[in-house]
Parts: C-alpha cells; structure tokens; sequence
C-alpha cells in the first residue's frame, strides 16, 4: 500500500479477506461515495460472512438511480449461483429486468438524521424510506457506504444495520465493485 492513504490500490479480493478489525479502518477511513460515480451504474457485491453464503445471498448486485424528484436510490438484484464465490461470473436473475428488483433504499448523507452519524465520511442507504412495502423486511436495513480509496470510484465498503426500532444490531460487511452500467426503468 502506497503512503498517501492506507488503502490505496487494495482490490476487491484483498477487501473481501480483510478482517472485521481491517473492515472497520477502512469505514474510518474510507472516502465518502460521491453522487456522479454512483448514478447509473450497478455493482457487484459480496457478503463476506459464512452465513450468507448458508442464507444464499452472498453474491447480489446493487444497482443506484435517480428517482422523479431527483434523489439517489437504489436497488438489488439476486444473482444466479449466489453460493458460487468470488471468482464466479455476477449474473443478475433474468438480466437485472425492473421486475426483479427490490431492497430498494434512498442513498443520504449520514448527517441528515443523528441517529446514523456513526460514519461522517458515510452515505446511507436507507432500505426504511417508504420505497419497500411495509412488512417487507428488508425495510429494516441501514447500511453506512464508503468508497474504500479515494482514488478508485469502482470499489466500496458498506456496513449493514438491521433497524429494530429501540435500537439497531450490526449484521454484515459487504464489497462492492462497479460491474456495468445499470438498464433503464
């Protein structure tokens, strides 16, 4: 790693392997994801822990768009073979057709509500926006999002809350890595 920042030139495969000690540096650390190198595009992502890879989700891709009032949001896509590990191909269920997005979430700056200040150098993605149907779960999820080195818009690091109301319980680290540009609506 050059001197400059501490994570400059990592990649995807180095941040998958890093520890949850490593995972938190680069939360600290981490750049904050600017609007023009999200809008439009879709990235592959990867859950790291064992019981994603169980759950059958630790392979997904997360895509971003700007909604009819302007704002940033985003959505997911399952995969085929989401158990198959990082070196397989990120195939989007039935090509990432709208019909097969959801976990949809508003992309916010962290300062916008204190309750999610943990990362200043964070967006939010907040999956309890109102784009998801009330009993859906994935309304639950809060995720902190930083661009793992500055000088690379193409690789990401988030860190996922579930919600629970009274209080919020970490779930998971994820990686992000751009992967195409995103099929219109």
């Amino acid at each position: 790693m050059s001197r400059g920042h501490p994570f400059t030139d990592v990649t995807f495969e180095d941040v998958i392997q890093f520890d949850k000690r490593t995972l938190n540096a680069v939360m600290d650390h981490g750049a904050t994801p600017s609007r023009e190198h999200l809008e439009g595009w879709e990235f592959k992502g990867f859950n790291p822990p064992a019981f994603a890879k169980v759950l059958g989700f630790q392979k997904f891709v997360k895509g971003f768009f700007v909604d009819d009032a302007g704002n940033l949001a985003g959505y997911n896509l399952f995969v085929e073979k989401p158990r198959s590990g990082p070196k397989a191909a990120w195939r989007p269920k039935k090509d990432g057709a709208p019909e097969t997005r959801h976990g949809f979430y508003d992309v916010v700056p962290v300062g916008a509500n204190p309750r999610y200040d943990d990362y200043p150098n964070a967006v939010l993605l907040d999956y309890g926006s109102g784009r998801n149907k009330p009993i859906d779960p994935e309304g639950r999820i809060r995720d902190f999002l930083v661009q793992v080195d500055p000088s690379n818009p193409d690789l990401y690091l988030g860190k996922a809350f579930l919600d629970l109301g009274l209080g919020r319980v970490f779930s998971n680290f994820f990686v992000l890595e751009r992967l195409r540009p995103a099929p219109k609506a």
